[in-house]
């Protein structure tokens, strides 16, 4: 219908032609042209296209009655039916409510006035249209209602900065292909973000992020699967079947993401962890195949890892742990033991490592290699390093004291990446004056892996302490990324060769070249060597031969606990405590069984924070 009533489609239904005539003349007159007429009332559905804006219907008609012509009009048009006034020249009341029944929307009886007839028609007529009009507007808006729901449906399923889908949409594409068949998980967790953000900001890392995602999702091994957005600092593969080939497939991710990437002129360094998951029968549940996935990234140098059941009483007691560690720095569970350093060149005890240790009431004795990873992945870590200094303080405080130390010794104690924050310095020397312990008498080590993490801020904070009068060792040299370009320029007095090089050094001759290499070079930049990790004499001879200066191994001692590390400096005091050309403490400095770890006292390379 247009906007003028007077255009309007209007059919006449009357099997008396002469009313038909008489109707349209009268209409004609009024001003409307478009008029059609039928006197066979059961050919209406072939009148009906176009779709008439009024129809005016007989209800007397012998070949089908008005009443049966409504019955054809809503079974033909249901609810488009335009609306119908009924002609008839009964007063039967019964009759005309049918027809309201059956749809009718006005009546006309005949015969006709003709300015009542005009009247009623015009306003059904801008009913009709006001009622059109309201439900294109309703159509109009719903279209618009359901374009913007598709939007933001849409929406709600990307990852605004990458474009790809975000976890909402993994989950339900993981659940949709779970109805049909197996599902394999890749998580891929992105190491090294947190440095980015540190050095260059969120916003280059938000650019690092998009790009690693789009080069990840632009890759020939991704592109079959669906590449997606789990949160900041991991990726998801989501592979729509039951993949033999996932390690494969996450061992080529894992060369494409790990490395260095160039973003404006800038080059960052990111790895990259990778956790498995495939559905089995008996597990039918997405966020329980995500969250293997996650459970699977491994945490050491391992690179891509599988689910495993055992993963989750792993997960469960690491958990525990995370949960008691910040308890047991309070109720003295933690304690300190020493492991002595030895002089190659005269055999003396010239200092000692402090190493971390962890009673539990229930679960005994926690691994340092255990729980030093979790607290590091926790605020713990920072609390932890700084417990583990104000021990190893009061030690050497309460060993002055006692005058069984004197200013040539040192308590060497580690530091981790997360205590490498502006201020640290600051907060090392304070320890040390509040209890008027000499800086020379500490020996801090780090990692190289600690300094790649901070660089900036830990040569920093590592050069104000050292230029203070504090010893700084490089602790595990060889494992990091390229040791001997840092020797020159980080700010330490002392290289400790890490155990790795010392096992097989006397019977390899390259180990015993290269340590040897080292050694010199170390020399060169005026670094001081420490060999830990020693178990056997013809390694200590080795050591000897190639110029070693420091020794520290269960050859000489297993850490002690404060008394047996006690008892073992009353014997140097006296003169005893030296290494004979056996590779043995002499008989003088035996510490009795009570004095001595247990046999399950290892050593490792996350002993202390």
């Amino acid at each position: 219908m247009t906007k003028d009533p007077s255009q309007a489609h209007i059919l006449i239904i009357d099997d008396r032609p002469e009313n038909i005539h008489l109707l349209s003349t009268m209409l004609k007159q009024a001003g409307y042209q478009q008029l059609n007429g039928l006197t066979d009332p059961r050919l209406v559905t072939d009148a009906l296209s176009p779709v008439p804006d009024l129809i005016l219907l007989d209800m007397r008609m012998p070949q089908r009655s008005g009443l049966l012509v409504l019955d054809d009009l809503n079974d033909a048009l249901d609810e488009h039916c335009p609306p119908v006034m009924v002609l008839t020249a009964d007063n039967d009341l019964n009759l005309r409510n049918q027809a309201l029944c059956r749809g009718a929307i006005d009546y006309i009886s005949k015969p006709f006035d003709h300015d009542e007839v005009l009247q009623r028609i015009q306003n059904l007529l801008h009913l009709q249209l006001k009622t059109r009009k309201e439900r294109d507007q309703a159509a109009r808006l719903q279209m618009l209602v359901n374009k913007q729901t598709a939007a933001l449906r849409a929406l709600s399923l990307t990852h605004p900065l990458t474009g790809l889908p975000n976890r909402r949409a993994l989950l339900d594409a993981a659940e949709r292909q779970l109805s049909k068949g197996p599902v394999t998980v890749m998580m891929i967790a992105l190491d090294g973000m947190e440095a980015v953000t540190k050095h260059q900001g969120h916003l280059m890392t938000e650019a690092l992020y998009k790009q690693v995602a789009n080069l990840l999702a632009n890759s020939t091994v991704a592109r079959p699967h669906r590449i997606g957005v789990w949160d900041s600092t991991r990726l998801v593969m989501l592979i729509e079947e039951h993949d033999n080939h996932a390690v494969e497939k996450a061992a080529r991710i894992n060369r494409l993401i790990s490395g260095h990437h160039t973003l404006d002129g800038r080059l960052m360094f990111l790895r990259c962890h990778i956790g498995i998951s495939r559905t089995e029968l008996e597990t039918q549940d997405v966020a329980q195949l995500f969250r293997q996935a996650i459970l699977a990234i491994p945490t050491d140098d391992q690179l891509i890892g599988e689910y495993q059941p055992e993963l989750d009483s792993q997960a469960q007691r690491a958990h525990l742990i995370r949960t008691e560690l910040g308890p047991a720095l309070q109720s003295g569970q933690l304690s300190l033991v020493y492991q002595p350093k030895w002089r190659l060149d005269g055999g003396l005890m010239i200092g000692a490592e402090a190493l971390l240790r962890w009673q539990h009431p229930t679960l005994g004795a926690i691994s340092p290699a255990e729980f030093i990873p979790i607290a590091e992945r926790s605020a713990d870590m920072i609390q932890l390093g700084d417990h583990v200094l104000v021990m190893a303080l009061a030690a050497v405080e309460c060993w002055r004291k006692n005058k069984l130390i004197n200013d040539s010794f040192h308590l060497s104690v580690n530091v981790s990446a997360q205590q490498f924050r502006p201020g640290f310095a600051d907060s090392v020397l304070a320890r040390c004056q509040a209890v008027d312990v000499p800086l020379h008498l500490i020996q801090l080590e780090v990692t190289e892996s600690a300094l790649i993490q901070h660089m900036s801020v830990a040569l920093k904070e590592l050069q104000q302490l050292r230029d203070a009068g504090m010893h700084i060792a490089l602790d595990d040299f060889g494992t990091g990324y390229s040791s001997l370009s840092y020797l020159k320029q980080l700010p330490v007095d002392w290289v400790k060769l890490d155990r790795s090089f010392i096992q097989d050094l006397a019977t390899n001759a390259s180990d015993k070249h290269l340590v040897g290499s080292v050694i010199d070079l170390a020399h060169g930049f005026g670094h001081g060597v420490v060999a830990e990790g020693v178990e056997k004499e013809d390694q200590q001879y080795v050591l000897q031969t190639i110029g070693c200066d420091q020794v520290q191994g269960f050859l000489y001692s297993r850490p002690l606990i404060q008394e047996g590390f006690e008892q073992l400096l009353k014997t140097a005091n006296q003169g005893n405590a030296t290494i004979n050309n056996n590779a043995t403490i002499n008989s003088n400095a035996t510490i009795n069984s009570n004095a001595t770890i247990n046999s399950n006292a290892t050593s490792n390379n996350n002993e202390i924070a």
